[in-house]
């Protein structure tokens, strides 16, 4: 199978660099059109021999079964602190097998403070500091084909699979995950979480310690972990991590953690880092590896996030569905109305290209 993806891959290259050649144009990088339900992961070797694994990759979960994704374990030579997240569906609701925080890599955590702090090469330099990715794909809905315009670097994709790190997901297959940044409130997240119930969709939330820290907002996170998503961490400030110290970037991380389990007591343990503004180099993603978390960035999103400058209903929808792409990891931030508005048609959309929606945890490190 392995053999003829690559085939089929190199294949469809070689025609879009004839075509962009006789164009003039750059050629973009090709993402086949991946295979469609049915297709899984390989279940790990240590799993249960008596599981049912007709369905590993969990695509009948969408539809309301029960079951399991299993997935592999980590890569030998990966410094991620766990690997993927083996989930379900319970009487309609995604449920996780989460592990306790491995926090064993803070026993060196001494070399952090001679480690290079040195920017990815695909960063911006100082004194521009914006690192925001909004990625760009292009996805003809007619061909169902995805075209790659712009990528991190090698390099960079290197890093990130070093530490178990996320950026896209699984690029075989017609599959992308939901993640939203929770930084304040601005009465659609609730929305938001209707929507994921009434469609039966799993979403990630990361949350900085001021949504946390607000009473209010204690309902909407309560419903999170009850209807069956997964709950990340976004700093306690929102700061970008890559220039404090060793210290305080620890302390960003436990205060959220401390102020979450105050009043989830029963809450699993956060295990997912979302970077504020996508601000990342190999030595946060080495620190946060310690600290017990694989980083998550995205490979599309949108300028989403002012509450009073959103875009039209049918501008927001026509922009996420020309950029999705297997393996996609949308970022949506929870503080807009527009995104809650077009959710559920995004959501039927998404599944009438064949793709499914799975949770961002069963990602293999």
């Amino acid at each position: 199978m392995k053999n003829i993806r690559i085939a089929a891959f190199l294949s469809a290259l070689l025609l879009v660099l004839i075509s962009c050649s006789a164009s003039g144009d750059p050629p973009g990088r090709l993402i086949p059109d991946a295979p469609g339900e049915g297709v899984g992961r390989v279940p790990a070797a240590a799993s249960d021999p008596s599981e049912d694994l007709s369905d590993p990759a969990g695509e009948q979960g969408a539809e309301g079964s029960d079951t399991v994704t299993v997935t592999g374990d980590i890569p030998e030579g990966s410094l991620a602190p766990f690997g993927a997240i083996r989930w379900r569906i319970e009487d309609g609701i995604y449920r996780y097998d989460i592990p306790e925080q491995n926090t064993s890599g803070m026993a060196t955590v001494d070399e952090m403070y001679t480690f290079p702090t040195t920017r990815f090469e695909d960063a911006n330099q100082p004194p521009d500091v914006d690192n925001w990715y909004p990625g760009d794909v292009v996805y003809d809905e007619s061909t169902g084909e995805a075209v790659i315009n712009w990528d991190r670097r090698d390099s960079t994709i290197e890093a990130f699979h070093r530490y178990g790190a996320i950026y896209r997901g699984d690029e075989g297959r017609k599959v992308c995950y939901l993640t939203f940044d929770c930084g304040f409130e601005w009465g659609a997240t609730g929305k938001i979480l209707d929507a994921l119930r009434d469609k039966n969709a799993p979403g990630t939330f990361f949350l900085t310690g001021y949504y946390v820290n607000v009473e209010s907002n204690h309902e909407l996170i309560r419903r999170m972990l009850d209807e069956g998503h997964v709950v990340g961490n976004h700093t306690y400030n929102h700061l970008d991590m890559t220039t404090l110290s060793v210290e305080d970037v620890i302390e960003e991380m436990r205060s959220v953690e401390r102020a979450y389990k105050a009043v989830f007591p029963d809450a699993p343990d956060m295990l997912f880092f979302r970077p504020p503004a996508g601000a990342v180099n190999e030595w946060l993603l080495r620190l946060e590896a310690k600290l017990g978390y694989r980083t998550v960035t995205w490979s599309y999103t949108y300028r989403d996030y002012d509450p009073h400058d959103q875009w039209p209903y049918e501008d927001a929808l026509n922009i996420l569905k020309k950029h999705l792409h297997p393996g996609c990891v949308y970022l949506l931030h929870a503080e807009s109305t527009t995104n809650a508005e077009i959710l559920p048609e995004f959501i039927d959309w998404i599944r009438s290209q064949g793709y499914v929606i799975e949770p961002l945890c069963g990602i293999e490190a």
